[in-house]
C-alpha cells in the first residue's frame, strides 16, 4: 500500500493553517502585498524555519513577523 502524503513528511492541514496564519500576519505587519517579493521572502523563510523544526506559531511569528524599519529621511 502506498504511503499517504502525511507519512512522506509533507505538511499536514494543521501545519498549512498555522503557516497561513503566520504568513498573513507577517505580511500585515510588514505591509507586504501577498503576491509581492517581500511576501515571497516571508513564505520561503517560514517554510525553511518550519522544515528546520521551528513549529511553534509564536516563535515563527517572532522570527518573520517583525516590522521592517523604514529608512529615515535626511
Amino acid at each position: 500500500m502506498p504511503k499517504s502524503v502525511y507519512d512522506r513528511g509533507l505538511l499536514k492541514p494543521a501545519d498549512i493553517a498555522k503557516l497561513q496564519r503566520v504568513f498573513d500576519e507577517a505580511c500585515r505587519r510588514r505591509e507586504a502585498l501577498p503576491d509581492s517579493a517581500d511576501a515571497r521572502e516571508i513564505a520561503l523563510n517560514l517554510l525553511a524555519l518550519h522544515n528546520a523544526g521551528m513549529v511553534d506559531e509564536d516563535m515563527l511569528m517572532e522570527a518573520v513577523g517583525f516590522r521592517r524599519l523604514e529608512p529615515k529621511s535626511a
